[in-house]
């Protein structure tokens, strides 16, 4: 079965003392219990602590109706109908197209329809790919006509249709921008229909989708387009061949002499939803769920990959039959926080017919205020990088591990197109937008990374909080996404910022906010590997939402050429290190290597005697490896999965001690590709030096200071022996040490 039994997400993720929090739930049972929880440990591996989690008493459990809440995900372009829509009889529909599933089925394109009453009309791609047109004018009268010849997909082509109200007469049009002798996708076809006029009643037009019905007598959007669309445009009249040609050139259409109705220009505000109409009547619209936007048109020469620089030539949206950012779920539990409710990571647990859900979100302290000298930066924009993901781990790369199985909830993801920044959407084109306003499987306490069968980002990160809560550090929780909206001031208040196991996605702001901390004295625990990497935008008008866009870098995709900069901000994407942030300026060491199988202990190195750095190690023998024990990701060792090594190249700190270093890993280590400048075989942890976990300690201004551990795995070795161990002992001297006044020396 695809569906879960109980599903459901938060909205908003971060929150404050006294702020409502609303919970949209699907669930197939009907009597449900919603319990307010506090989260510490979600692991269930009998290596550790287990699962820890504490009511909380201030809030009081509350029973709720369960009710399936669908998914429908598919992006298009929502125009609302105007009087001067429904005025149109003949026609001519014109635009751009680059398909990229043309033989998926029937999908719209321009589409005034309302399939209820087989009235108006819809532009779109016929089950065989061909451009396709129907009419219907409500009574009964109901017909369609196709070229037959099926496009090509990833070419463009110009396409238009005609349709004369009076004589019946229609006429279809596709011509590839890019056309051979005897073309068979070249068609001009005519036909005459017997339909009349055609035009809905109060039904929106739609671009990249239409209207369906649906077995309750409500209407529904589907035929969701895959591919490119650029500029389309309505005309109230039929346009003469000379007129189509012109168009085809690259004529304005307000220089046809032709009444035009819109011409909507994707090319203007990319940053937004907002899909604007240049022609007399400003038929405005939307986008919903978001397709990609700032992407090239059919006239991009790749002389210029700026959008911003060259707008004309970023014309086009990538619409997706799966694109999804808000599942639009009505709300079934909404809960006040008390005032008094410290801050911490909290989750609503809800149970029904012996089924259950988790629902974590964020508590901060009051905005303005601090709880505690500590604060643990929990990596939301990373969470939804991760979100749903679907990696596949090819077997060669961790032999060692359980045979890679689907679960319930990536069938589930897979069933309902729910992706990560990891995934290709159903086409093949990379994701690069994702959201927190829908399910998402594996932000739960005891999620498992399921090639890895061991913790990772959120859950993982709760083995640090664990950490924190038993060994007795007062922290507060603080989060990405704020970061990003508050900037250096959140951090402000704090003697010591903690990263989590994996702080992968950072905005500008967010590094800009965490470089200006440290300069007036902030202290850095960065506890994780692979950490300030991807060039990461937060939406503006959309804030849910993160985007990404991958051309360097180990990535599960790669942009299209000359698609590189983030629609929502107009930024270059790709790694903030090809930007000149390497994440060693923040943190002092950066991404060097990726493995899949046993993490391996740190060797003290000679720096770790230093004086400046000697506390670190108290209570560990000179020659006592760090690390060199079970762990809660990848089994074995403190330094492993994702690692970092120091480079002062690249930013580390010239003053920087290299306090250790970890080595002897199998080539299922591989050396980071954006240092490999040619094909060779020696970039396996065998045989290449730069396979390691560098940990690192540093001064900064005004008696800051930084420590990295450079190793994703480095939290989950925190509790062995219950929590008696030289990882605890490293990670206890430092954070006493760096939450003391003054000096560290």
């Amino acid at each position: 079965m695809s569906d879960l039994p109980i599903i459901g997400y938060c909205d908003p993720l971060t929150v404050a003392p006294g702020d409502t929090v609303r919970f949209m739930v699907s669930s197939r049972h009907a009597d449900c219990t919603a319990r307010l929880v506090r989260l510490i440990h979600g692991d269930p591996n009998p290596r550790g602590p287990g699962p820890r989690s504490e009511p909380v008493e201030l809030v009081a459990p509350q029973t709720f109706t369960g009710r399936r809440q669908p998914l429908h995900g598919g992006s298009y372009v929502h125009i609302p109908d105007l009087p001067v829509l429904e005025e149109v009889g003949s026609f001519t529909v014109q635009m751009w197209l680059w398909p990229t599933t043309p033989d998926k089925g029937e999908q719209g394109l321009l589409c005034h329809w309302d399939d209820d009453g087989g009235r108006g009309y819809g532009v779109g791609l016929a089950a065989d790919g061909s451009l396709a047109v129907r009419v219907g004018n409500g009574n009964g009268g109901r017909e369609e006509l196709s070229t037959g010849a099926p496009l090509r997909a990833q070419e463009w082509v110009f396409v238009a249709v005609t349709y004369d109200a009076a004589t019946g007469e229609v006429g279809l049009h596709q011509a590839p921008v890019r056309s051979w002798p005897n073309d068979p996708a070249r068609v001009n076809r005519r036909a005459t229909l017997s339909v009349g006029k055609a035009v809905p009643q109060g039904k929106p037009l739609l671009l990249g989708a239409t209207l369906l019905p649906t077995e309750d007598g409500r209407q529904r959007v589907g035929c969701h387009y895959n591919g490119k669309l650029e500029a389309p445009r309505l005309f109230g009249a039929v346009l003469s061949p000379e007129q189509l040609q012109a168009l085809a050139q690259g004529t304005p259409p307000a220089e046809l002499n032709a009444p035009l109705v819109a011409a909507w220009d994707f090319s203007l505000d990319m940053a937004t939803s907002r899909v604007t109409d240049t022609g007399p009547h400003g038929i405005h619209g939307w986008t919903v769920q978001m397709p990609a936007r700032a992407m090239t048109g059919h006239g991009w020469d790749g002389s210029e990959i700026n959008p911003a620089l060259r707008p004309g030539q970023y014309g086009a949206i990538h619409f997706h039959d799966d694109d999804l950012v808000d599942a639009g779920w009505q709300p079934d539990v909404e809960l006040s926080l008390p005032p008094e409710l410290p801050s911490g990571v909290y989750a609503l647990h809800v149970t029904g017919g012996g089924d259950e859900d988790t629902m974590p979100f964020f508590v901060r302290p009051p905005r303005g205020t601090a709880q505690a000298k500590a604060a643990l930066l929990m990596p939301t924009n990373s969470y939804l990088a991760y979100a749903n993901e679907k990696i596949w781990l090819p077997r060669y790369l961790a032999p060692h591990l359980p045979q890679q199985e689907d679960d319930a909830g990536r069938n589930y993801c897979r069933a309902h197109g729910l992706h990560s920044l990891y995934d290709t959407h159903s086409d093949g084109s990379g994701v690069c937008y994702s959201s927190r306003l829908r399910p998402i499987v594996n932000l739960k306490p005891q999620a498992h990374c399921w090639f890895l069968k061991s913790p990772h980002q959120f859950a993982a990160d709760l083995h640090l909080v664990d950490w924190l809560h038993s060994m007795g550090f007062a922290h507060d929780i603080i989060t990405d996404e704020a970061l990003h909206a508050e900037g250096q001031g959140l951090l402000e208040p704090y003697r010591v910022v903690l990263t989590g196991s994996h702080p992968e996605y950072w905005s500008g702001a967010m590094l800009d906010a965490l470089e200006g901390y440290q300069a007036g004295g902030g202290r850095l625990m960065y506890l994780g590997g692979n950490g300030f990497y991807w060039v990461t935008a937060v939406a503006p008008d959309a804030p849910h939402v993160i985007e990404v866009r991958r051309f360097a870098g180990v990535r599960a995709w790669h942009a299209g050429a000359g698609e590189y900069h983030l629609s929502t901000t107009g930024e270059l994407g790709g790694l903030w290190r090809d930007r000149g942030r390497a994440p060693n300026r923040v943190a002092g060491v950066g991404f060097t290597a990726q493995g899949f199988d046993r993490g391996s202990p740190y060797a003290r190195m000679p720096d770790s005697h230093d004086p400046r750095a000697a506390w670190i190690f108290e209570g560990i023998g000179e020659e006592e490896p760090i690390g060199d024990h079970p762990n809660l990701v990848l089994e074995h060792g403190a330094a492993g999965f994702e690692v970092d090594r120091l480079d002062r190249r690249l930013g580390t700190p010239f003053h920087a001690l290299h306090l250790a270093r970890s080595g002897g890993y199998s080539d299922s280590y591989q050396h980071t590709v954006e240092e490999v400048l040619t094909a060779n075989s020696r970039q396996g942890g065998t045989v290449n030096s730069r396979v390691r976990a560098d940990m690192v300690y540093y001064e900064g201004p005004n008696d800051g200071a930084v420590f990295s551990t450079g190793s994703i795995s480095w939290c989950g070795a925190l509790s062995h022996n219950e929590y008696d161990n030289t990882v605890s002992r490293v990670t206890a001297n430092v954070l006493t040490r760096f939450l003391r006044e003054g000096p560290l020396t």
